[in-house]
């Protein structure tokens, strides 16, 4: 799992399953959870003779078609990166269950703090699945690329100029970067303006993955995007490479015997995107092996399934109230705060953050699985989860309060209070379809509001679908104030990435100086040398970054695998990345398993 990207994003809704510890197991069990009250397998329970000639199927559960667009670098949809995670793409590093960096990938890391230089080591007999030799230059490709001025893709962020010289060459004042050294065809050196201890969790502006330059080269990089080399036909370090694909609704995948662990035990893979209404039904009827991304709601229908096991683990996710407080300049590339927007008030954005009881949502929509989140780091990552921050625990009267003192005041007696000047006021949302919660679960939060005092109404008068969604949020359309939405937070927690003022993802457009400082001492060459620093730093932050509401993080949850008893040898725990990829997986059955209830 050395690849669990900062865009898993894309509030995937996937379904949780909660059940208490058995009595004396053991956490490590359990893959490690941090709640003692949470215990899932992380491996599967088969231990019968594998079958020949059997397929594994896979669905994922999407109520609109898939994207597609399966490169390392250019997809930002959460369900293409589900593709890429697990089956299209391999990172050249592997990492540890703290997320570190290990010598167990495709390539080896060094790293000289006191000159601020990385040393990437290809190691022997790495190919891609076209049978090519993975090179130097496959990996300087990857940096060519997201710096590039026509690059179309999310990934370049602030973290990116670490690197020396590669601000000059994304304005286009270079031909090459001059910060990256091909020492040889198999070694690659990296010099930074500053370094820290993100660098072991593939951050600081260094890229996990390399790109086929020798299959890609011949394409403008501005037309990379709408390439059938990176849709359809292509090549790739991972277990799978694609033998079909029908645009937006299912794929057929074929093994890579070229794949750096050895060639996937099952031949074949089908993808298929299946929506929520019927998922329940096809897992029943055995039609598929896995199911990624099932909405919690569905839970108490497939719970007792007799041809499913369910595998689990705490997710790298959180849930979020975001508030509009500014827009994205394209022109300056940045976020950029504007002091009339209509949430600009930091007690209205606290009053709205008091004013929702995120416990009782929990218990209502989600049948006890999910928890309500205090901070944007989850408690997985235990060397930087802190208790100590509280969020903002649910207390009607202090957001009553807050708003008497902002301003806004009910001034003539019908319920809902006016602005500051004693005009109607009303807060417009945007939050996603999908699933039997999402209406009831929106009108939650309208009813929650209007208890202090606050009208609040959906943005378009309805759910919004997914790519709108979010489309609308990413052009910072002047109908949303308040959005709903998660964010996947990838294995390195540098928030400069989601938060920087240069950061596509910081949807809010929240920009201050104290913001940014604090952010940046989170890297600082400092959490080189000193163990606690970085934990220490975050905590800093994050008391100033809560604070300010403009993101109010809501729930935690844990991701599930709905998996069919006729699946061996599939393990998701983070305390065995290498174990857990899908090329161990063998079937012991010609069929998926039906169930018999």
């Amino acid at each position: 799992m050395n690849r669990r990207k900062m865009l898993m994003l894309f509030l995937l809704t996937v379904m949780l399953l909660v059940t208490a510890c058995g009595p004396g197991e053991k956490k490590s069990k359990t893959g490690g959870n941090v709640n003692e009250n949470v215990a899932f397998p992380v491996e599967t329970a088969n231990d019968a003779p594998a079958v020949k000639d059997a397929f594994l199927k896979v669905a994922i559960v999407k109520d609109s078609p898939l994207v597609g667009l399966l490169n390392d670098a250019l997809y930002s949809d959460g369900y293409d990166g589900i593709l890429i995670d697990n089956f299209l793409g391999a990172g050249i590093f592997e990492t540890d269950e703290n997320f570190e960096v290990t010598d167990g990938g495709i390539a080896t890391l060094t790293v000289d703090a006191p000159n601020k230089k990385v040393t990437i080591k290809i190691k022997d007999g790495m190919k891609w699945s076209d049978g090519q030799p993975l090179v130097a230059d496959d990996i300087i490709y990857a940096y060519e690329i997201v710096g590039n001025k026509d690059y179309t893709g999310i990934r370049y962020t602030d973290d990116n100029e670490k690197i020396i010289g590669m601000k000059e060459y994304h304005e286009g004042k270079a031909s090459s970067i001059s910060g990256i050294k091909k020492v040889d065809n198999s070694t690659v050196e990296i010099s930074f303006s500053e370094i820290g201890q993100g660098v072991y969790t593939i951050g600081n502006g260094l890229i996990g993955y390399a790109l086929p330059k020798h299959y890609l080269k011949d394409i403008p990089i501005k037309d990379l995007e709408t390439s059938d080399k990176v849709r359809q036909k292509i090549v790739t370090t991972g277990p799978y490479t694609i033998e079909k694909t029908v645009h937006g609704e299912s794929l057929e995948l074929k093994a890579n015997p070229y794949f750096y662990k050895g060639k996937p035990k099952t031949e074949k893979v089908t993808v298929e995107i299946v929506n929520s209404q019927t998922i329940v039904s096809a897992l029943k009827a055995g039609k598929y092996d896995i199911a990624y991304q099932i909405p919690t709601d569905l839970y108490k229908t497939f719970k007792d399934l007799d041809n499913l096991q369910i595998l689990g683990r705490q997710e790298l996710y959180y849930s979020y109230m975001g508030f509009k407080v500014g827009k994205f300049d394209k022109a300056k590339g940045m976020s950029v705060v504007d002091p009339n927007a209509k949430m600009s008030d930091i007690k209205l954005r606290q009053a709205l953050a008091y004013g929702l009881d995120v416990e009782q949502m929990v218990k209502a929509f989600y049948h006890g699985l999910r928890e309500r989140a205090t901070t944007s780091i989850p408690p997985v990552f235990k060397k930087y989860y802190t208790k100590d921050i509280k969020g903002f625990p649910y207390n009607p009267e202090k957001a009553k309060q807050l708003l008497d003192e902002a301003g806004y005041k009910d001034v003539n007696g019908d319920g809902y209070r006016e602005d500051k000047n004693g005009k109607p006021f009303e807060v417009r949302i945007a939050s996603m379809a999908g699933g039997d919660i999402a209406e009831p679960l929106v009108q939650f939060y309208i009813q929650q509001w209007k208890e202090i005092g606050i009208k609040a109404v959906l943005t378009t008068g309805r759910l919004i679908e997914f790519n709108s969604f979010y489309e609308k949020v990413k052009a910072d359309d002047p109908e949303i104030d308040v959005f709903f939405a998660a964010w996947g937070t990838g294995s390195d927690l540098n928030a400069m990435k989601l938060k920087g003022p240069r950061a596509p993802f910081n949807y809010p457009r929240f920009v201050s100086d104290e913001n940014t400082k604090l952010m940046e001492d989170t890297a600082n060459p400092k959490t080189l040398t000193d163990p606690n620093y970085k934990a220490e730093a975050y905590k800093r932050w994050l008391a100033y970054y809560i604070d300010q509401a403009v993101e109010v993080p809501l729930t935690y949850r844990y991701e599930v695998f709905p998996i069919n008893k006729r699946v061996k040898n599939y393990n998701i725990s983070y305390a065995s990345q290498s174990q857990w990829a899908v090329h161990l997986i063998e079937l012991t059955a010609a069929e998926p398993i039906k169930s018999t209830k």
